[in-house]
Parts: C-alpha cells; sequence; structure tokens
C-alpha cells in the first residue's frame, strides 16, 4: 500500500523515473528480525594525527560526545569503534542521556549502556562493537551526551577531528552519570570512539549516507548550530510521510580524496566505501560528493581516473542493492588549491556525472553553488570566505535542490540487500 501511495504521489509532482537494479536471488537473512533499526548518526573516523589528544589518548578520564540525531527513536543503540587503535580499547563504563547546554544532561535521563550483559567492554585494535539496545525515547533532532570511561590507557585514538560541535572530557574519574558537567573541564572540537547511533523507529524507512570530504563534513557552517548539508537534508526528509521517511548519515571527512589516503583526512574513500557508507544500518541511498580534493592535491589528476573511482563505487553499491547519487563538484576558483587546469578537469567530471547515466540520479551541486558571473567561483551569498567551503545559506541551497520525494523513490525502488 505504501508503495503504491509514493508512486501516485511521484505522478502527480512528475518525478523522472530512475533505474533499478535486477531481483536479487542471493540475498541473506533479514538483518534485524521484527525490529526496524535505522542509523541515526554516523561519524566516519579517522587515525590518530601525528601530535595531540588524538595520539596521546585517555587515561583515568570520561569521554563525553555530544551528537544529533536526525531521526528518534523508541530504543537505541550504540557503536563503537577501535578501526585505528593500536592496542585493545576497554571501555569501562557508558552512559548515554539527553543533552542541555554544554556538557550538561537533563536531570534523571542518564541510562547505563550494556554490552552483552557487561557493564563494560574490550574492543580489538581493528574492530567495532555495538551495545545491547537501550529503552529510551529520542526525538528527531535530539542532542545525546553518550559519556564513556576509561579506567587505563588507551594509547592512539579512533576519531573524527572536524566535529563542528563541541564535546568535552572531564578531570580524573568516571563522571559518565553526571549531569551538571562540572567536571567536563576540557572543550573538544572532535568525537572520539563514537561512531554510530540506531534508533528503532517503524515510521522511518531507511537512511540516506552522504559520503563525501569537508563539503560534507560541514566545514564552513556555523559552529555548534547543525547547520551542514546533511543536517539540513535531514529535516526536509522528515517531511515525508510515516513510513517513508528517511535517516541521514553524515559520512564526511575533512581533507578526504576518493583516490588517495591520508592520516587525519581518512582513508581513501574507495577503501573507506564499505565501512562507512554500505555497513551502516538501514542503509538505502547513498550521495557521493568527492573529488575536489583529489584534483586540487594532484596537478596530475586526470577526469579519466576520477570516473574510474566513481564507477567502482557504484558497482560496490549495486551490488548491495543500494542506489547511488552523484553531486557534481562545486567551483573553487580562488581556494588555495585552485588552478585553471584543475578547473577544466572538474569541469570535464561534472559533465560526467551529469550526462554519463552511470549514477541513479544527479545533485547538480555545482548549478547551485556557482557564481552565474563566473562560474568558475562560489556565488558571494554562498561563500564561507575561503572561496571552497559554502556557508549556512549555501549548505541550505544544496539541501534545498534535492527532491525528497526523489530520495524516497530511489530507497523504494532497489531490491534492498539486508545485513
Amino acid at each position: 500500500m505504501i508503495r503504491l501511495i509514493l508512486l501516485a504521489l511521484l505522478a502527480v509532482l512528475a518525478v523522472v523515473p530512475v533505474r533499478t537494479v535486477a531481483q536479487r536471488t542471493d540475498l541473506p537473512a533479514a538483518r534485524t528480525g521484527h525490529l526496524h533499526w535505522v542509523g541515526t548518526w554516523e561519524a566516519a573516523e579517522v587515525g590518530a594525527g601525528p601530535f595531540g589528544l588524538s595520539r596521546t589518548g585517555f587515561d583515568d578520564e570520561t569521554i563525553r560526545d555530544i551528537v544529533h540525531c536526525s531521526v528518534g527513536g523508541t530504543e537505541i543503540r550504540l557503536r563503537f569503534s577501535n578501526v585505528f587503535g593500536t592496542r585493545p580499547l576497554t571501555i569501562d563504563d557508558v552512559r548515554v542521556a539527553l543533552a542541555l547546554l554544554g556538557a550538561r544532561t537533563v536531570p534523571g535521563s542518564s541510562h547505563r549502556v550494556w554490552f552483552d550483559g557487561s557493564d563494560d567492554v574490550t574492543i580489538p585494535a581493528g574492530e567495532r562493537e555495538f551495545s545491547e539496545p537501550v529503552r529510551m525515547r529520542i526525538g528527531a533532532g535530539q542532542n545525546l551526551a553518550v559519556s564513556l570511561f576509561v579506567a587505563g590507557a588507551t594509547g592512539p585514538a579512533t576519531w573524527h577531528p572536524a566535529a563542528i560541535a563541541a564535546s568535552y572530557y572531564s578531570t580524573a574519574g568516571d563522571h559518565s552519570a553526571s549531569a551538571s558537567g562540572r567536571a567536563f573541564r576540557h572543550w573538544l572540537g572532535a568525537w572520539y570512539f563514537l561512531d554510530g547511533v540506531d534508533v528503532v523507529n517503524p515510521s522511518v524507512y531507511g537512511a540516506v549516507v552522504t559520503f563525501g570530504a569537508s563539503t560534507s563534513d560541514g566545514v564552513g557552517s556555523t559552529f555548534n548550530a547543525n547547520e551542514r548539508y546533511p543536517d539540513d537534508l535531514a529535516r526536509r526528509l522528515l517531511r515525508l510521510p510515516a513510513g517513508l521517511r528517511l535517516s541521514v548519515l553524515n559520512a564526511g571527512i575533512s581533507g578526504n580524496q576518493l583516490l588517495a589516503s591520508g592520516s587525519i583526512s581518512g582513508p581513501s574513500g574507495l577503501s573507506r566505501f564499505y565501512r562507512d557508507a554500505i555497513d551502516q544500518t538501514g542503509v538505502r541511498v547513498i550521495i557521493i560528493w568527492e573529488g575536489t580534493n583529489d584534483i586540487g592535491d594532484h596537478r596530475n589528476m586526470t577526469a579519466a581516473r576520477l570516473i574510474a573511482g566513481y564507477l567502482r563505487l557504484i558497482a560496490v553499491a549495486h551490488s548491495y542493492g543500494i542506489a547511488v547519487v552523484g553531486a557534481t563538484l562545486q567551483p573553487d576558483e580562488g581556494a588555495h588549491y585552485y588552478t585553471a587546469r584543475g578547473n577544466r578537469v572538474r569541469e570535464e567530471v561534472n559533465r560526467w556525472i551529469r550526462t554519463g547515466g552511470s549514477f541513479d540520479a544527479v545533485a547538480n551541486f555545482d548549478a547551485v553553488l556557482r557564481d552565474p558571473a563566473d562560474p568558475a567561483e562560489l556565488l558571494p551569498g554562498y561563500d564561507s570566505g575561503d572561496h571552497l567551503h559554502p556557508n549556512d545559506a549555501g549548505y541550505l541551497a544544496v539541501a534545498d535542490s534535492i527532491s525528497p520525494w526523489l530520495l524516497a523513490e530511489l530507497a523504494t525502488s532497489y531490491i534492498f540487500s539486508p545485513r
């Protein structure tokens, strides 16, 4: 019935039909049983930097990650990552609560988090671990405070450097249950160890992953305001009817490249695509906005090499029955690494994204963000000031250019491969 309603509405709205993958006969058993789990928040993690807190890690301290959920639910589960750790990571106590201003939490909202019947967990280097479900009602757009106490030295940390939001860590000891936040005297602009939050919500059909670099991460948007383009898109998708709504998971990493790996800019898009996009809970659609750094950082980059990379990602996503939207690359004349040659490569890549027919749909962010008077530059009203990253208005324009109904059609048209 939902499918018939959607198709009727799409016909009224004259949405262009999209290609769907063929029926697969080798799909594994359903992933979640009778519960409808879907991701509501994600941070794409990277390895420790060459110096600083990510390199030294934590010892007898409590980290309070503040995260913004795209959709709500009646139960939650948390995913912790030691993917880039050099030793097993032991987390001795975890609490989750509704966040207030700063490090404060709503009194009485704190819940202890369990792992296979234990209140602590040890995660081997290179691995991730889900918590047990927590019965806790949260709303769409809710900020959560996830507090994790580590009694011993963690060593180099798995983290997300550019949170564009504040998190905290404490003075010595376990302060995970503290609502006042007074012990959390140290400010962080990054998330540590936490890389995913899932919810139970039958009204949400699945998740959209926004995969890319700093423009997906939200660089240039207002700090602590949740004005990244994935945040704006999440608010739009909540307007879809119940049963068709989609959450948004932000898999952006500042400095990330499609073809080359870095340190705190993370593994290449090719190598992290499965973990950060395909393997997210409930993913149905992936929007890829990546390639600008490849062009800017490599003077000999060619459109053919980037196109070959896109084709590999599309093939992987389609093998799992997941739709892929290609986003054209924004203009960047005036940015620190701009060259006329690089701009020609960008234009060639964008022509292929728009007309090549390999993506299931196209998000023409270039057309949204460029200055009509000089198409190689960002529109001044959308420029955060570095001629590369949009500001809040630019990110909102990008999100507004994506039809929620088109994403819903893509999500429901594909034969999804549950895990």
